[in-house]
């Protein structure tokens, strides 16, 4: 702050010094004049020896006073090189136009009439004037003038028997104090007016960043639309003409493929529009990360369970490491990561096998997830960590919308980590997640390194909560297939009078804005009370920080939609191990 407060004091002291040389340039030149007439009203009265020289040497100071400001705005110097150079130079100039001037007191006055006198002390008075007007800012150099100048004139005529004599010295000093506070004022009023005209200025400057940095936020607010745009259409296209397909066809084999065609064009338009909010945060700075000790175990198990029918679909061999290590994360960003690029690798790599491994560097893990597929180009790998950049084998198929890496690379940073490409030797590509190594106490390691490898939902008590009843009616078909027992419901009202009558649910799903008034807060609070061994999940398509707070204060883990089917059952079965690891 003092730095600060010191640059801008150096930036006002150079622009009061550019305005005192311009005026000190103007003044040297009616010195130049009066110089000239004053040699010619002493001529006949005095020596021409006498006063040549004092012409002479005040004329070299006059010329000083010219030259200096000519110099200094042709040469435009800075504030630090006023501060260091010019400005002294002024003082010195200045000091040495009063002594020119205090030596005509002793040099002229002597041998001039009382008319001349008073004609003098006029100019006397109008040389202070002036160099008040033009090197206000040093105070110091005009009291320096007003004691030479003045006090000398002051001096001759104390000692001189003329009539006016004592009453001109008296002006004098008079005139002489007056200049000084004048100086003062004359200063604070410059200073006043540069710093207004540099505050203003700054704050000129800083609207105009502003708007520039606007017009670029509103730059690429407008290129993300259209790009959100152009990439939503073709997955939904593809869904659409599906649809199309399974409308018009009565033969089963074409209906199954139209049907998995719609299934996959749905699945990856939700991923696109998951991954444009995610980026939405990442940009507004909203999305944080809640740091925690992770066992790995059972995040890469239920990873590796979630995308197996994706990777059955692609013919690849996906593996998950067996470890029992852990690592600083947010689990929810963790899990996007991972699954992030594990999905890169099954949809893009053209392999056979995929390999999530994990390998200690020191104090950090790195969690990799390597192919043996095409690779990626030395010279594209940087690039695909770019917002709307893809890789040759996703722009060939079609897949994505180029969002998926640069998002997991800032979910990365904001977990105190980084997310690199490294190529293999022995083909394909690698994805490696550094992230700070971390400890697990014995309860946290032995749940951790369960696995959600064969749960199943089948008796599951599982209560849902939805508004929507499209939505409600979807979700319900969804977890009774795979085995679990449900009761749906559609706000907390109807929620409270079930569980009064004795409904005791496993686990909750539910949204988080209901209908009016209502919301998923008060499912929670009814299920805290009357069930309090219910594993609680919350649903929600609102991705903004207000939500993601509430959520977190009702300590329950928070899923945004829309998901694919995979991911609503994995988060489920967690919950379950979740209850029956607390059973334990």
């Amino acid at each position: 702050m003092s730095g600060q407060r010191d640059l801008i004091h150096e930036e006002v002291r150079a622009t009061e010094s550019r305005i005192e040389f311009g005026i000190a340039g103007l003044l040297a030149l009616l010195v130049g004049g009066t110089l000239a007439y004053v040699h010619s009203l002493f001529a006949p009265l005095m020596p021409p020896r006498d006063l040549w020289l004092w012409t002479g040497s005040t004329a070299l100071v006059t010329a000083i006073m010219i030259v200096v400001p000519l110099a200094f705005y042709r040469r435009k110097p800075d504030a630090a090189e006023i501060a260091r150079f010019w400005s002294p130079l002024g003082k010195v100039v200045a000091v040495l136009f009063d002594l020119a001037v205090a030596s005509s007191v002793w040099v002229l006055l002597p041998y001039a009439s009382e008319p001349l006198q008073l004609l003098m002390v006029i100019f006397y008075s109008a040389a202070i004037s002036g160099q008040v007007i033009a090197t206000a800012e040093s105070i110091g150099t005009i009291i320096f003038g007003v004691i030479a100048v003045f006090g000398s004139a002051a001096l001759f005529f104390f000692n001189s028997e003329t009539v006016y004599a004592t009453s001109l010295a008296i002006f004098l000093l008079a005139f002489g104090g007056l200049m000084i506070g004048t100086a003062f004022v004359l200063k604070q009023a410059i200073r006043s007016a540069v710093t207004q005209g540099l505050r203003a200025e700054a704050i000129s400057q800083d609207l105009a960043r502003a708007l520039a940095e606007t017009e670029a936020e509103r730059d690429v607010r407008t290129r993300f639309i259209a790009a959100a745009s152009h990439d939503l259409r073709q997955p939904l296209q593809a869904a659409v003409l599906f649809f199309s397909q399974l409308q018009r066809t009565s033969d089963e084999q074409r209906r199954a493929r139209a049907a998995d065609g719609v299934e996959r064009g749905l699945a990856e338009a939700m991923v696109m529009l998951e991954g444009m909010a995610e980026h939405l945060r990442l940009e507004s700075g909203t999305l944080l990360a809640d740091c925690q000790p992770v066992a790995l175990a059972g995040l890469l198990d239920a990873l590796a369970l979630e995308l197996a029918p994706a990777a059955r679909r692609a013919g690849i061999d996906l593996r998950a490491a067996r470890s029992t290590a852990a690592v600083r994360a947010d689990p929810a960003l963790l899990t996007r990561i991972l699954r992030n690029l594990v999905t890169n690798a099954l949809l893009h790599s053209r392999g056979t096998r995929v390999r999530v491994l994990v390998r200690r560097r020191g104090e950090r893990l790195a969690i990799m997830v390597a192919d043996d597929g095409v690779g990626i180009a030395a010279d594209e790998a940087e690039a695909l960590f770019l917002p709307y950049t893809q890789g040759a084998g996703s722009r060939r198929l079609g897949h994505g919308s180029g969002l998926g890496l640069a998002i997991a690379r800032e979910m990365a940073h904001l977990m105190d980590g980084g997310l690199t490409f490294e190529p293999r030797w022995t083909g394909g590509s690698a994805f490696v997640l550094d992230l700070p190594a971390a400890e697990l106490g014995g309860a946290e390691v032995a749940r951790g390194s369960q696995t959600a490898t064969g749960l199943s939902l089948a008796g599951l008590a599982v209560l849902l909560v939805e508004d929507r009843a499209d939505t409600r009616q979807a979700m319900t078909q969804l977890l009774r297939q795979h085995g679990a027992e449900v009761a749906s419901f559609a706000n907390s009202r109807e929620v409270a009078a079930a569980l009064e009558t004795g409904l005791r649910p496993a686990a909750v799903i539910t949204d988080w804005h209901l209908d009016h008034e209502d919301s998923g807060a008060e499912v929670v609070a009814l299920v805290r009370r009357h069930a309090p061994a219910a594993q609680v999940l919350v649903m929600s398509g609102d991705a903004t920080l207000a939500t993601e707070k509430q959520v977190a204060a009702s300590g329950c883990p928070l899923l945004l939609k829309p998901l694919p089917e995979q991911a609503v059952l994995a988060a489920l079965a967690a919950l379950a191990q979740a209850r029956t690891a607390a059973k334990d």
